[in-house]
Order: C-alpha cells, then sequence, then structure tokens
C-alpha cells in the first residue's frame, strides 16, 4: 500500500479514536453535579407534530398554538409558578409603544439560542417595540417542555419555523429584521443570505459563529446514535435546560456549517450586519467571530460591538471607557456599583431589570450545576451582597475561599442601555435605506 493510499485508513483510525475517547471523556467533561434529570424530563413527549403551528394565517395564532404545546408538554421548574413559565416561555408580539402614535417602522423576529425559550429575546424586544417595531419572539421546535424533545428535532424543523415568520411578516410590511441570540444568530444570518430573502437587516447577540468547544462539537453528528446525552443533568434555571441530548449539539453544528457553506456561496454579506458580544464568553470565540464578521461584513452600515472587562481575554480593547470608531465599537461591560466584572454567554441580551435574570430577578446562577464547591454555591444562594463575574472566577474559588464575598455568574448587561442606543441608531440608519429602496 503506497503512502497515498495508506492516508485514507489513517484518518479513518484517528476519527475512530476520537469517536472512542469522546464516548469516554464527554460525560466526565460536561457532568452535571447532583441527581440526574427524571426519566420523563428526558423523553420526547412535545413537539411531534413540529410544522402543525406553521400553518396558522398569522402571528397571534402561531404564538396561540405553541403556547398550547408548551402548557400540553412542559414539566414546570416551580408548580406553584407553572402558569408564569409557559407565558414566559412562550413567543410574544410586542407592539410599537404608544409615543410612536400608530406608526410601525417594521417587524422584528427574535430568535434565541439552544436550550432557551422565547423569554431571553423579552428585553431585546423591547428595545425594538420602544422603536416603533412589531417585536416577535418565536421559539424553537424542541424547547420550552422538556430536554427529551430535543432528541427528536432537526436543524429543518428550525430553519422552517424561521422562514414561516420571516414571509408572514413580509406580507405585513416591507421592511423586516431578524435579531438572533447564540444559535438563533446563526439561523437568522443564515436566512438572511437566502436567494431573494425579505430579511433586510441582522442583529446578532453572542453568535455561535464560533465557539470554543468547537473542534469537539463537530463530531457530535456522528455520535449522537451512539451516545445521546451530553448531559442528563436538572436545570437551575426555570427559562433553560440543563440536560442536553447530543442530537441538540449535532443540529446546531450542522447550523453553523450551514451559514459557512452560504456565507461562502454569497462571497460575503451584503446587507447590514450588527453583531454584539462580550470578549468574556466562555461559549462563543469573540475574536474569531470578529475575524469572521471583518472577513464577510460588506454593507457600509455594518458594524460590531464588543464588551470588554479587565480580564486577560480583552487585551485588544481600549483601556478604559466607549470606543467608537464607527464600524467598531468597544464598550466596557464591569461596573462597579452593581458589582459586575464582566459579562457570560448569557448576560450580554438582559437588561439589568430583567425580572427573571435582572439585578433583583428570581434568579441566580451560582454555578450550582457545574463543579462548584458546594459551600461557595449555599453562601451565593444566600448572600444579600453578590458580585457578578465570570466562569473562570467561578471556577478559581475553593472551599478555601468560600468565606470571601460570594460570586455569582453575571446573567444580566449592565450596559444594556448603551447597547440598545446603538441598536436603535443602527435600526434608524436601515429605515432610511429602506425607505429609500
Amino acid at each position: 500500500m503506497t503512502g497515498t493510499n495508506f492516508r485514507p485508513m489513517v484518518t479513518l483510525i484517528r476519527r475512530c479514536a476520537v469517536l472512542v475517547l469522546l464516548s469516554v471523556c464527554l460525560p466526565a467533561c460536561t457532568a452535571t453535579r447532583g441527581t440526574e434529570a427524571p426519566t420523563e424530563y428526558l423523553t420526547p413527549t412535545g413537539w411531534q407534530s413540529v410544522d402543525d403551528a406553521l400553518q396558522e394565517s398569522s402571528f397571534t395564532d402561531y404564538a396561540a398554538t405553541i403556547k398550547a404545546e408548551v402548557s400540553r408538554f412542559r414539566i414546570p421548574f416551580n408548580s406553584a409558578n407553572a402558569e408564569q413559565e409557559i407565558n414566559w416561555a412562550a413567543p410574544i408580539e410586542l407592539q410599537p409603544v404608544a409615543s410612536c402614535e400608530g406608526a410601525v417602522n417594521g417587524i422584528a423576529l427574535l430568535v434565541h439560542g439552544l436550550a432557551d425559550t422565547a423569554f431571553a429575546m423579552r428585553d431585546a424586544a423591547t428595545v425594538l417595540s420602544n422603536h416603533c417595531y412589531q417585536a416577535r419572539t418565536l421559539l424553537l421546535p424542541g424547547h420550552g417542555t422538556r430536554a427529551g424533545d430535543l432528541l427528536t428535532t432537526r436543524l429543518s424543523h428550525w430553519r422552517n419555523t424561521l422562514q414561516y415568520a420571516v414571509k408572514q411578516a413580509a406580507a405585513e410590511h416591507d421592511h423586516v429584521v431578524a435579531v438572533g441570540y447564540s444559535l438563533g444568530a446563526v439561523l437568522t444570518l443564515n436566512e438572511a443570505l437566502q436567494e431573494n430573502s425579505d430579511i433586510d437587516a441582522v442583529i446578532a447577540f453572542s453568535p455561535a459563529y464560533h465557539i470554543w468547544l468547537e473542534r469537539l462539537a463537530r463530531w457530535a453528528p456522528l455520535m449522537h446514535p451512539i451516545y445521546r446525552w451530553v448531559d442528563r443533568g436538572i436545570a437551575d434555571d426555570a427559562m433553560r435546560y440543563e440536560a442536553m441530548p447530543t442530537r441538540g449539539v449535532a443540529e446546531t453544528v450542522k447550523a453553523m456549517r450551514a451559514l459557512k457553506k452560504t456565507i461562502a456561496k454569497a462571497d460575503g454579506v451584503e446587507k447590514p450586519w450588527l453583531l454584539i458580544q462580550s470578549m468574556d464568553d466562555w461559549v462563543v470565540r469573540a475574536i474569531d467571530n470578529n475575524a469572521f464578521f471583518d472577513k464577510n461584513a460588506q454593507h457600509p452600515l455594518s458594524k460590531r460591538v464588543n464588551l470588554f472587562s479587565k480580564s486577560e481575554f480583552s487585551k485588544s480593547a481600549p483601556e478604559a471607557g466607549t470606543y467608537n470608531a464607527g464600524r467598531e465599537i468597544w464598550i466596557p461591560s464591569y461596573d462597579d456599583e452593581l458589582g459586575v466584572k464582566g459579562l457570560t454567554h448569557l448576560a450580554v441580551h438582559n437588561s439589568p431589570d430583567n425580572p427573571h435574570y435582572g439585578v433583583n430577578g428570581a434568579y441566580r446562577n451560582c454555578g450550582g450545576t457545574g463543579p462548584t464547591h458546594a459551600a461557595i454555591v449555599q453562601a451565593c444562594e444566600n448572600a444579600d451582597d453578590i458580585h457578578y463575574g465570570l466562569w473562570q472566577d467561578l471556577r478559581r474559588r475553593s472551599a478555601r475561599n468560600a468565606n470571601s464575598k460570594p460570586l455569582a455568574l453575571s446573567t444580566f448587561n449592565p450596559k444594556f442601555d448603551e447597547v440598545a442606543a446603538v441598536i436603535k441608531s443602527f435600526l434608524s440608519d436601515v429605515q432610511q435605506q429602506v425607505s429609500n429602496r
């Protein structure tokens, strides 16, 4: 066998070795501290007819159908708050605020990330409605009910939902904006790049164009038939899954690959594109996202916003203060008054006033689903005075410093109003362009 003929065999052996390694190490790398979720939570029950809601003639009817799906199949995080959880998880439409005096600048479609619910986009939707948009939050199939429902959900179901919403919005208004978070940002950009797409502009929060575990995650499409679950843990957050089937990761990887192919075929992004992210994000690779944006953003209105802290991940940031060079905007994410050191993947798109993730919200992320020491988690959960930091800050803590000032992971953005101002300015420019067509 020649060297050339031998190379495919070596590649195959290497891939098999990686799959074996992943089947052993992935559970350990992602293991959740605590009890495994109940079997019913890990069993697919809802979303079995995922396209039924896409037959509805109006967004109001779509939202009602999806809410009924959530109501029927959701396992509540807290039975006492079951109705509120359903209302938060389900799609909603926010009309332009009263000061718009009946004017509607356009329709905005907002798409959440993997393991999330429609609630993830509530604050962004409020920003859009304040700017005289009809803001519609979608719920991707497999979400909002139980983690097991992601076992039978496919990328095509997510894309069909977005395509349905875009077509519906375009029939009602000549200006459509797509807003996505994480996975949702991948889906919305890919849809905007389709031939004859009705999406006029894209806003991306913490987009999963590139992720830190990309080299590991890329094997999920091959792994999911063998190893069904990345994590089977019980959630500590009513608005997000903790348990995660490998299928969910696999379909996300497929979405990322589809976007890369689409953008290569389109030879860049010719529509207005606003990227907003934290440089301290441990889920997406912010530096690679910036390179991806700089290579492909071709429209003069496109710009990116980087929120930076004093951490090692923000080395390329200004020393202090907001820096605005037109296409590139840097905003400091730390806030001494609120005790925020930096922004995690869960924080950029949430306001400090968010009723769940905000300063006085019902949820505090103390790292209870990770490897954090129990004493530190308990101190964080019980404290009145708290700091908000990053994943790396939490990981460095140990039982020896459990008595220091408690630290929670940041779940809100203290500079949300500054980000909102950038969004409004961006949309005003886009709206002007649309009106001049």
